[in-house]
């Protein structure tokens, strides 16, 4: 077997979910899945509304012990011939501060898994039954900061799991807005939506409790054909803790162990 094949099984764990990567470079046309990360710059229109819901947002996560929530995701693709396919996908993502995090993705492109405890990282890919590991460091924080920046790896809606999950959306943002009340399968939800020069971004919050998102779209304006991601969460729960040996990765008898490679993602 050819271990190049770890293009597409370590060099996004899943499918690339994160705040700044959407604002911070055009994302390839092949996998649009990155979203913005949130303070505002000079010369940028942002209404006080807006700008409050996203805040407390970030405040409620960011101050949280420990949540877990299930995601239904539609992507989609646009082909070299001009046609835009789309696929579905779902996870599962549960967070315990300070140094534990996993993600379960499956989608009609494959499935990965991801674990990180104390200072190791696992990532598992279900189709090809491998697996690799790497010495993190031993914080959400400065794990996520350096995959990301020595491996060229981003995890799905990383970004909700940083301490401050907006730090890095305002200085980027070039409009905010106040929608309205809309409903998410059933939950009343405050509509916000942001700009950037190449991303539009529209977030549900939930107005009922916690002011989780529960619906998540961005929009790639400056990729042919202008694709989507489509994020749904549901069940979210925020435990004191969770059980011990939740964050212990969980692999198959027959997992074979690779090295994990050095592969620099495609710039556009």
């Amino acid at each position: 077997m050819n271990y190049k094949v770890l293009k597409a099984i370590l060099s996004a764990a899943a499918v690339a979910i994160v705040f700044n990567s959407a604002f911070a470079a055009e994302p390839e046309a092949a996998d649009p899945q990155a979203i913005p990360s949130a303070g505002a710059s000079a010369g940028t229109k942002i209404d006080p509304q807006a700008e409050g819901l996203l805040s407390k947002a970030c405040a409620a996560l960011g101050s949280a012990d420990a949540f877990s929530f299930h995601g239904e995701v539609l992507f989609e693709k646009v082909l070299q011939n001009g046609v835009k396919v789309q696929f579905a996908g779902e996870m599962n993502f549960a967070l315990q501060r300070p140094d534990e995090l996993m993600v379960e993705y499956n989608s009609d492109l494959g499935g990965k898994r991801l674990w990180y405890q104390n200072d190791g990282l696992t990532i598992f890919d279900n189709q090809h039954q491998m697996y690799a590991t790497l010495k993190v460091p031993s914080s959400i924080d400065a794990m996520l900061d350096e995959v990301s920046r020595s491996e060229h790896l981003t995890f799905p809606l990383s970004d909700l799991a940083y301490n401050d999950p907006c730090q890095r959306v305002y200085k980027q943002i070039i409009y905010g807005g106040y929608i309205g009340v809309n409903d998410v399968n059933g939950v009343a939800c405050d509509h916000i939506a942001f700009s950037s020069s190449k991303v539009d971004l529209q977030l549900w919050l939930d107005r009922s409790g916690k002011p989780v998102p529960r619906k998540i779209v961005i929009t790639y304006r400056t990729i042919p054909g202008s694709p989507e991601y489509i994020a749904v969460l549901s069940n979210w729960k925020f435990p004191k803790q969770f059980p011990e040996g939740y964050f212990s990765a969980n692999l198959p008898k027959n997992a074979q162990r690779i090295d994990f490679l050095k592969v620099r993602e495609p710039q556009p």
